[in-house]
């Protein structure tokens, strides 16, 4: 396989994989607070506070795999440019 068909697929993996960390995080979020709000008693408050952790943490990590993603393509191209 040609090394500029495989920094492609690793682009698109990348980018590919953001939906499962926003997904992930938001899901952690709350079953940590599930399991918090079981542990003392304050249903539903704990798990909507960490669901609320549990989406930004997700955003986070959309934003800096967008970055990298970003970053990946930029030298990709800057390369193409050069040959």
């Amino acid at each position: 396989m040609k090394p500029e068909t495989r920094e492609y697929f690793r682009i698109l993996a990348r980018a590919s994989s953001m939906g499962l960390a926003m997904v992930l995080a938001t899901v952690i979020g709350l079953v940590i607070g599930y399991f918090l709000d079981e542990l003392f008693g304050t249903f539903p408050w704990l798990m909507m506070i960490f669901f609320g952790f549990g989406i930004v943490a997700g955003f986070r990590n959309l934003y800096i795999l967008l970055k990298r993603t970003e970053k990946a393509m930029k030298q990709r191209d800057d390369r193409e440019k050069d040959q």
